[in-house]
């Protein structure tokens, strides 16, 4: 079935038929309806949406090549046409009808792993490759099996499987870096049995009478095709440009570029940190997410994390971390009227309250302490704070200073540096970055501490519980002390083996952005 898209697509295009733009619609109309009802929230609108998605469709009919894979190009053209109308659309009428969505939405037995998951799906389904994102929307977005996926891919069966197995996984890691733990089963679980939301009665001859048939169609539809188009063409162009620059630099600049290259091999640990240095100071804002782990002592800790930080001195951190001895949620941030972090057990939210701190510097300072460093490394970097900056290691520490070879993050090509510093009795301290060739921002950075010695560290009555919590334990006498025994012995054999070994402190930055405005929510608890 979905082999005849293209040739329905072409018959409406050559000869107009009627018939074959009524035959798309049917096929695809729940695809693109419910794409839009889950974006927008407001039934209402998404139905304006879909008839927008499809008369662009009809405009584009004829210049659509014969290899598009029809689902995903209209998917794609439904985030393009939704991002556009929210543009448009008041946060009263968004709330009002996000009330009216939750009264009428079904609970099924994944409804509690899919509203996690759906806020988020769209915008992660977006940062996939067109491949993947074609595979996800055949596989589970339109629940075709993977003969079909494969047959509308020009694969094998094996080769799709394979294929949406990896656009699966990848989805996953974007999701679990903002915040939502599921595996990749339980969210394609998830998707598959939430994502098609049935389109209302009539909307399809709706659709193919104003657009096949050219009846006229309501003034807020006409003005979606239009903002959907203009977007749609500007990333063309933006594609364009960057093909042509890319054709030129190589065509015609390749000495240039080689010397370039060159240039930059030949130089210091230090000029690299000074390079970078003053990149983050040219930047008027700076978003990423990431991952910070924390391997030593016997144990291993993780952390998902997300920073937004924007010129004079706007910042927020959120971190999740897991592997400690309960689940740890924590924000660091200041809207402009004061420094303010709140962190503790997942879960608590509503137990806790926002802490005012003295200053920025102070704020970023005990928010590193409890999140293995993810919530100040970079914003320390950014801002050219002297306290946990990286680069401020690299540039005063001079002999202990290292270039190493080259490695890629991520598929970035990067400059690998180093700086040893001798802290004594308390041990020694390597920090190493891999900064990148292009940018120079800091992709990777990674800590090592080795022979330290540590003060003995108290045992609070809410560690105690916290962790009590965690294993759904209650907080009777008897428990409270075998869990602080426990605890006491962890410690003690931790210490023992920091002294004697060392800790790995590592962290990744991903999907950096710079120079974005972000909104004052963005810095907002």
């Amino acid at each position: 079935m979905m082999n005849q898209d293209m040739e329905l697509v072409r018959e409406y295009a050559t000869r107009h038929s009627e018939q074959a733009f009524e035959t798309l619609v049917s096929r695809h109309l729940s695809l693109v309806y419910s794409s839009a009802l889950r974006q927008l929230r407001d039934p209402h609108l998404a139905e304006e949406i879909t008839q927008a998605v499809f008369i662009i469709l009809a405009r584009k009919a004829g210049s659509l090549g014969p290899k598009t894979i029809l689902p995903g190009w209209l998917y794609r053209t439904t985030r393009f046409a939704a991002a556009n109308a929210l543009k448009m659309q008041a946060r009263r009428q968004i709330r009002e009808q996000e009330a009216y969505m939750q009264s009428n939405l079904e609970e099924p037995a994944t409804s509690v792993a899919w509203q996690e998951l759906a806020p988020l799906l769209d915008d992660a389904m977006e940062r996939l490759g067109q491949t993947d994102g074609d595979a996800l929307v055949l596989r589970y977005l339109q629940n075709k099996s993977l003969h079909e996926v494969g047959a509308a891919l020009g694969v094998e069966e094996r080769a799709a499987q394979k294929r949406v197995a990896r656009g699966l996984e990848k989805l996953r890691r974007l999701l679990t870096k903002r915040g939502v733990a599921l595996s990749a089963a339980a969210i394609a679980g998830a998707v598959s049995a939430h994502s098609a939301q049935a389109a209302p009665m009539g909307l399809a001859t709706t659709i193919s009478a104003t657009t096949a048939k050219g009846m006229a169609v309501a003034a807020s539809v006409t003005v979606f095709v239009q903002g959907t188009l203009k977007i749609m063409t500007s990333v063309k162009l933006k594609l364009a440009l960057g093909l042509c620059i890319t054709a030129i630099l190589v065509g015609g600049v390749v000495t240039l570029a080689m010397a370039h290259i060159s240039a930059d091999d030949k130089l210091t640990a230090q000029a690299i940190a000074k390079k970078s240095q003053a990149a983050y100071a040219a930047l008027s804002s700076y978003g990423d997410d990431g991952t910070a782990m924390a391997q030593g002592a016997g144990a291993t800790t993780s952390i998902t994390f997300h920073i937004r930080l924007q010129r004079p001195k706007l910042y927020r951190m959120d971190w999740l971390g897991t592997g400690g001895y309960y689940t740890d949620v924590g924000i660091v941030w200041s809207d402009g009227t004061g420094n303010y972090s709140l962190g503790g057990r997942a879960g608590e939210k509503e137990k806790r309250q926002p802490r005012k701190e003295p200053g920025m510097q102070q704020a970023l300072a005990n928010a590193g302490a409890v999140s293995d460093s993810a919530a100040s490394t970079i914003p320390a970097a950014f801002f050219n704070m002297g306290w946990d900056n990286p680069l401020g290691l690299i540039v005063w520490g001079r002999e202990q200073n290292k270039k190493e070879r080259d490695a890629k993050v991520g598929g970035v090509d990067c400059f690998v540096v180093s700086s040893s510093v001798d802290m004594g009795d308390s041990g020694k301290l390597t920090t190493r970055l891999w900064v990148g060739k292009q940018d120079y921002l800091i992709h990777e950075v990674q800590s090592i501490m080795e022979h330290i010695s540590m003060p003995a560290i108290q045992i609070s009555d809410t560690l105690v519980e916290r962790a009590l919590a965690e294993k759904n334990e209650s907080a009777t006498p008897e428990a409270r002390a075998a869990m602080r025994t426990k605890i006491e012995k962890d410690m003690k054999n931790g210490q023992s083996q920091m002294a004697s070994g060392k800790m790995i402190f590592t962290q990744t930055h991903e999907n950096i952005v710079v120079n974005r405005r972000f909104s004052a929510s963005d810095f907002a608890q």
